[in-house]
């Protein structure tokens, strides 16, 4: 029997104080927002709460109320512990050993156990089928019923069963969305049914886009026409897939609706429309950063997860303290070992701001506070220890700037919070548990939970059900009508027999339960909207997918111009046509070098040699790739290691003669010694710990001792110069900070020139624009005698030299002289190299900042996403190929 019809009937029954079961939560949400937008048409200033709820939602606060009357009733399981406890009965079966997902299978038990009871369908009915997934069911329902009993708990798929045979004021929204025990409970105890209005005649067209993002962008388009057209229209779009694309959705609706939202200081702004479903709790920022704060806590912290913890937004008052933090993890990139734990990232952060001009960041001491509160919560300990710490340290770190969070941002850390309660009373079921094992049940119930901030139901609604809206609006757009998924494709529920299903009447199990689904909601959906239309995408290869032959009789939706040519990528669609139209204009010139500026020594020459670009950008905007730490030593700390292991050496050697005349044991002594020394050296200023410095150690004596035995065959010299201090060279007016390794001199008092290279060494220095210009700088800071430079290649795999040299012989017996670069003289090369340096100076020093790299040049560099040069980076494909 009907009681009523539509919203209006819906308004008289609340007023006789009836409650209104809806069959799901999302049309009891949109009932109340249509109820209150009545009241608002009728000129109400104040009104009563709808009584309008979701079946379930109610049943659960029926059994709440009787538990205040009677507390020996059982407790109900939150969503939460049904899952965990689903998990737990089935990885504890010998079938859910043998799984490769159990927690997959736990779902397919549960969703399959619901079926049974939203259908009717008897135990003694499954046990019919002596199939191994419905065994497996079956054992699996029986453990969760022992679980529930010894727990005394009860499971929301059997509060219907428990609820009491007494009168209670309800009446129930017509819908094919009711199960049938449901449906029939209802028949029995509630007072009668509303039915929903009709529109009458529907103006009813069909869509087919070239793509699927253009169907996104033609419903958003479609939806403001709409809305522009009349300012209370009210539109109802479905769209099957939502789960999968719901940031597609987003983007395509923020493209026409709210575009601001695509700029980079997005403006918190509501939009027309709502999307409903939720996404996972653990995606909203206070609840992601809490999630990732609290996994700080336990055992060892890779550089990279403390990096992203220390600069998390929610730990920054302000931009100053965000600064700060980022200047600690620039200097901790330096100085850091690869893993420790929080505590001793933070004793390190600490040490570090302590270090002018660094300032300390707000976000080391949260992070300090939330440590020191979680460090006397240690071993297994019940869910409700865990979570009175937990909260009390997220007061302290991520959630301390509460005052100033945006509405959603306030809701999604509430409904965590409630989340946390409901873990908080399960001790029994979950038993002690460790840091980590905690927050795995944590961080899954997170991720498992959908959640949605409350703003309101805005004029364009989207859903991801296939159900009647119930409610009557001015548009209605249902996508994904192509032949392969409308009717929808049987989908029968896991773990259960298909003849089973079907002969319950489950309506996803059979091909014609499906059909005669989707004839009745087509009926209902034209009956809903005063205008339809139903759509459907070719896919994204261009392949065609025609439309479903039961929208045959449809006539295809009228083009406008806004509807013609709709991008795959509506978003940037309607960026580039917002955008202004600029005039192309090529800045090759960067102001001229100031006194108060400083250069890079010879890095910012090597840069400008191989792109006037990069030498500007290095230098004087000060561009730098982060550095992170390694495992070990990494390849530059290495370098310098060697380096200071060599000038030891050679302060005790000093001369080809002492390295010939000492015994196999005592350069093997002044090696280790050296290592030993710079190893140390190295150590304080950033220590990897002392397994890798018991690696290095033999890894290093092993490398100089073949390195001096090739120097062994060089003519005979002595160490006139090890550079202990940086040297000031000028070119172009402007100083550059040098450091030569090493200066020989041979017998006949000619000079050599040497650079220690631990990786590659190639003749770079070579040509108008050298690619590395190292070499020749050093060469003209010290002209005196010089016969020869070279890179003393210290190598592994291939001791050797890679020189410049006017005479043979002078780094191996037999060796020969060097072209010079087609110069007759050392001292004619310095000369060209001298005019070359200059120019390459002043180039800096004027400003030149072209971009036009040498051939070899983006090999090494970093900067494509600033200059953005095809060639650069075909340039570097080239060469990495």
């Amino acid at each position: 029997m009907a009681a009523g019809r539509g919203v209006r009937g819906v308004l008289d029954a609340l007023g006789l104080g009836y409650t209104i079961l809806a069959p799901s939560a999302e049309l009891a949400a949109t009932l109340i927002d249509a109820v209150e937008r009545l009241h608002v048409q009728l000129g109400h200033q104040v009104w009563p709460t709808p009584q309008i709820r979701d079946f379930g939602g109610w049943l659960r606060d029926r059994h709440l109320v009787r538990q205040f009357a009677d507390a020996s009733l059982p407790r109900l399981l939150s969503d939460i512990e049904a899952r965990e406890l689903w998990r737990a009965v089935v990885q504890d079966s010998e079938a859910g050993k043998e799984l490769l997902e159990p927690a997959g299978a736990a779902r397919a038990a549960r969703r399959a156990r619901r079926a049974m009871s939203e259908y009717g369908i008897p135990g003694a009915a499954l046990a019919a089928y002596p199939s191994e997934e419905v065994r497996a069911l079956c054992e699996w329902t029986a453990r969760f019923d022992e679980r529930c009993a010894a727990l005394d708990c009860l499971s929301a798929d059997r509060l219907l069963e428990s609820i009491p045979d007494e009168p209670v004021a309800l009446l129930w929204l017509e819908s094919p969305a009711w199960r049938p025990v449901a449906r029939r409970w209802l028949q029995q105890h509630a007072a009668g049914m509303l039915l929903a209005d009709e529109v009458g005649e529907a103006a009813v067209h069909r869509y087919r886009a070239v793509s699927p993002g253009a169907e996104l962008a033609a419903i958003a388009e479609w939806s403001r026409d709409l809305v522009d057209a009349q300012t209370s229209a009210r539109i109802w779009v479905c769209i099957p897939d939502l789960g999968g694309r719901r940031t597609l959705v987003r983007d395509a609706f923020d493209a026409v609706l709210a575009p601001q939202r695509f700029a980079l200081a997005a403006p918190q702004t509501l939009a027309a429309y709502a999307i409903a479903g939720g996404t996972p709790l653990a995606d909203f920022p206070t609840v992601r950063a809490a999630l990732e704060v609290l996994s700080a806590t336990n055992g060892t912290l890779r550089f990279e997860t403390f990096s992203a913890v220390l600069r998390l937004p929610q730990l920054q008052p302000s931009t100053a303290d965000a600064a700060a933090a980022a200047r600690i993890d620039v200097l901790l990139r330096r100085r850091a070992p690869e893993c420790l734990t929080l505590a001793e990232w933070l004793t390190l952060a600490e040490r570090v701001a302590n270090q002018p001009p660094v300032t300390a960041a707000v976000a080391v001491s949260r992070l300090r506070a939330v440590q020191r509160r979680l460090e006397g919560v240690r071993g297994s300990q019940p869910l409700s220890r865990w979570v009175a710490a937990w909260v009390a340290a997220l007061e302290h770190g991520p959630w301390a700037d509460r005052a100033g969070w945006s509405s959603g941002e306030f809701q999604a850390a509430e409904r965590f919070r409630e989340l946390l309660a409901a873990l908080a009373v399960a001790d029994d079921l979950f038993g002690p548990r460790s840091a980590a094992s905690a927050l795995r049940i944590v961080s899954r119930s997170a991720r498992d939970t959908a959640f949605q901030a409350q703003t309101g139901i805005p004029p364009i609604w989207i859903s991801g059900q296939l159900h009647d809206p119930w409610l009557t609006y001015d548009g209605l757009w249902v996508s994904g009508c192509d032949e392969q998924r409308w009717p929808p494709p049987q989908n029968p529920v896991p773990l259960l027999p298909v003849d089973l299903q079907r002969r319950f009447g489950i309506a996803a199990s059979g091909v014609e339960s499906q059909l005669q689904l989707a004839l009745d909601l087509q009926h209902r959906w034209q009956s809903r909207g005063r205008a339809c239309v139903f759509s459907a995408a070719d896919a994204e290869d261009g392949r065609a997918v025609p439309l479903s032959p039961l929208l045959s009789a449809s006539p295809p939706l009228p083009t406008s111009p806004s509807l013609v040519a709709l991008a795959t990528q509506p978003h940037w669609r309607t960026q580039a046509d917002a955008a202004p139209v600029l005039r192309s204009w090529d800045d090759e010139r960067a102001p001229e070098f100031t006194s108060a500026e400083r250069t890079r020594g010879v890095a910012t020459l090597r840069a400008q040699s191989q792109c006037a670009f990069r030498g500007f950008a290095e230098t004087r905007l000060e561009t730098a790739v982060l550095s992170r730490p390694t495992p070990g030593f990494n390849s530059r700390e290495r370098g310098e290691m060697l380096h200071d292991a060599l000038e030891r050496i050679w302060l005790v050697l000093e001369s080809s003669a002492a390295l010939q005349a000492q015994g196999a044991a005592e350069l093997e002594s002044l090696i280790e010694r050296s290592v030993a020394a710079a190893l140390a050296a190295q150590c304080v200023r950033r220590d990897p710990g002392p397994r890798w410095q018991r690696r290095e150690l033999p890894r290093l004596c092993g490398l100089l001792t073949k390195w001096l035995a090739t120097e062994a065959l060089r003519e005979p010299f002595v160490v006139e110069r090890l550079e202990h201090d940086a040297q000031v060279a000028r070119h172009g007016g402007l100083e550059f900070r040098v450091r030569i390794d090493r200066i020989d001199r041979l017998a006949d008092g000619g000079r050599v020139l040497l650079d220690y290279k631990t990786g590659m060494a190639l003749p770079d220095w070579r040509g108008d624009r050298p690619d590395n210009p190292q070499l020749p700088i050093y060469a003209l800071l010290r002209p005196q005698g010089l016969v020869a430079v070279a890179y003393a290649r210290v190598n592994a795999s291939d001791c050797g030299f890679v020189a410049e040299s006017e005479r043979p012989g002078v780094f191996k017996r037999g060796g020969r002289a060097t072209h010079l670069e087609g110069r007759v003289s050392f001292a004619a090369l310095l000369d060209t190299w001298a005019q070359r340096i200059e120019r390459i100076a002043l180039e800096f020093r004027d400003g030149h900042a072209r971009v036009a790299p040498t051939l070899r040049a983006c090999a090494s560099c970093r900067l494509q996403p600033l200059c953005r040069v095809p060639s650069a980076l075909g340039a570097q494909a080239d060469l990495d190929g």
